[in-house]
């Protein structure tokens, strides 16, 4: 075994009619089990054994035996570029750039056949050899889509690290190579600086900054040269039409500012007066009309076209897992200055304390009950709303006397959403809750955002259902999570 990771198992072996050494890729069941992703894995991979490049990995085969899914590979003696970082980064200015520019021609080649990576990493980065000698080797093209292929990735889908991540691929649009360069350039920063380029407690607020804030300034870091914070600030443009014209390009302007020439100077949004520059906006700023006063605040970008973007996030309160979803709707982007607006920032959590007949809890200080303790068919519910503005409304459903278990609560609701197109899952499974197993169910619905924790430590099913509007769903998840941290069973 020579690696392993989300798409499957790295094995090195001997191809015998050739006596040569390969990478033998399985990929994991969960994946191959897809028939859509194996369609796409069989005919990608044939795709990339057409593009010939010293920089990619080569592609010798790949199929499928015993129901198994099987890409042979040409193999590299050495160590991918996440595990160097770990060990040294930041690199020296000069290594960073030699591996950026080696990596851009990869792209380059890869992009004149019509193939877009969508996940260039780290950990997608071969080096072998040492010095002046070291190459750099682009894999796992397992996540591309062909240029032509429209309609083979499934909507709302998108593939990529998060830490690199486009954000036309976090807003569902068309995905050009451009978000290759992208991509390339966030790990052209972390090379530099031995930081990712948006450092957030949060996966939501990663998510957040890819959508929004204004590309890091890698020349703050001591030892780059201020000439890379134009090349960065271009490759990271939230604009595709603003980036570099290829990756190759990148690469050339990361050459000349090494050599301490001059690179175009990339626009950088906006701040609002008297904000930190790397606040987390949840919209884009759209530019400023025609005639605007200079330095006015950009407004906020609004879309016309009607759903959400949901986006995967992790609010962590007690080791909580949480999401967020960024809110496309045009009722969904209130500007942080319009009067009555829902803050962007997670809430405190204030509890105080509930009771009901079956279990007592937590709820947030302020929030109005509506429902208290309702009989609704065989579970009992009660209802919390939040102060306006906010939409955010919490549930406690509780059923006493039965070992109906945790997964099987949310499981018949959630067969019967994800039936729905409105419908998009974020997170689903068994976690650890007060010492006991419960299960986590996130989700978006109807233009609405949902956090469900479902238990039943003593023979009393609890279901927690928080929900709000996609864009003030980050704000009350530590509040959900910690509810359903509180809640304690007559039983118990």
């Amino acid at each position: 075994e020579a690696a392993s990771g989300g798409m499957g198992v790295v094995w090195e072996a001997t191809q015998i009619a050739l006596g040569r050494r390969v990478a033998v890729k399985v990929i994991a069941p969960a994946l191959a089990g897809d028939e859509e992703f194996r369609e796409r894995f069989v005919r990608e991979a044939r795709l990339t054994a057409s593009v010939h490049h010293p920089n990619i990995v080569d592609v010798y085969d790949a199929g499928e035996q015993d129901g198994v899914l099987y890409i042979v590979m040409r193999f590299v003696d050495g160590v991918d570029l996440r595990t160097v970082l770990r060990e040294q980064a930041p690199l020296e200015p000069g290594r960073a750039v030699r591996i950026c520019e080696q990596v851009a021609g990869a792209l380059d080649a890869a992009h004149r056949a019509g193939l877009i990576h969508r996940d260039v990493t780290p950990s997608n980065i071969l080096l072998s050899g040492s010095g002046s000698d070291e190459q750099a080797a682009l894999t796992d093209f397992g996540l591309v889509k062909h240029l032509d292929t429209e309609g083979h990735t499934k909507t709302g889908a998108w593939f990529g690290t998060l830490a690199y991540v486009a954000p036309e691929a976090l807003r569902d649009e068309p995905v050009t190579g451009a978000a290759d360069t992208y991509s390339l350039g966030c790990v052209l920063y972390r090379m530099l600086t031995g930081e990712v380029p948006f450092p957030r407690e949060h996966d939501a607020a990663v998510v957040a900054a890819h959508l929004s804030d204004s590309p890091p300034l890698p020349a703050a870091t001591a030892g780059v040269a201020e000439q890379f914070n134009a090349v960065i600030g271009r490759a990271m443009a939230k604009d595709p039409a603003s980036r570099q014209p290829s990756s190759g390009e990148l690469g050339r302007e990361a050459r000349d500012a090494l050599a301490g020439t001059s690179a175009p100077t990339a626009a950088r949004p906006a701040t609002a007066p008297g904000s930190p520059d790397e606040k987390t906006r949840v919209a884009p700023p759209r530019p400023a009309p025609e005639g605007a006063t200079a330095g006015a605040p950009p407004e906020r970008r609004r879309s016309g076209r009607l759903g959400t973007v949901l986006v995967a996030g992790l609010a962590a309160l007690l080791g909580a897992v949480g999401a967020i979803a960024i809110d496309r709707a045009a009722g969904g982007q209130a500007s942080e200055r319009r009067p009555g607006a829902v803050p962007k920032t997670p809430a405190a959590v204030d509890l105080v304390d509930y009771s009901a007949p079956g279990f007592s809890a937590g709820v947030p200080r302020g929030w109005r009950l509506v429902e208290d303790a309702k009989a609704k068919g065989v579970y009992t519910d009660s209802t919390w709303k939040a102060p306006a503005p906010s939409r955010a409304r919490l549930t406690i459903a509780y059923r006493p006397g039965t070992d109906v278990r945790p997964d099987t609560v949310a499981g018949s609701v959630r067969t019967a959403r994800s039936q729905s197109p409105t419908y998009a899952e974020v997170a689903w499974g068994p976690i650890e809750l007060n010492g006991n197993t419960a299960t986590r169910w996130v989700y978006g619905f109807n233009g609405r955002q949902y956090a469900t924790w479902t238990m039943n430590p003593c023979g009393t099913a609890v279901a927690v259902h928080g929900s709000s509007r996609p864009a003030e769903f980050l704000r009350w998840v530590p509040t959900f999570r910690a509810v359903a941290a509180s809640v304690r069973p007559a039983c118990s």
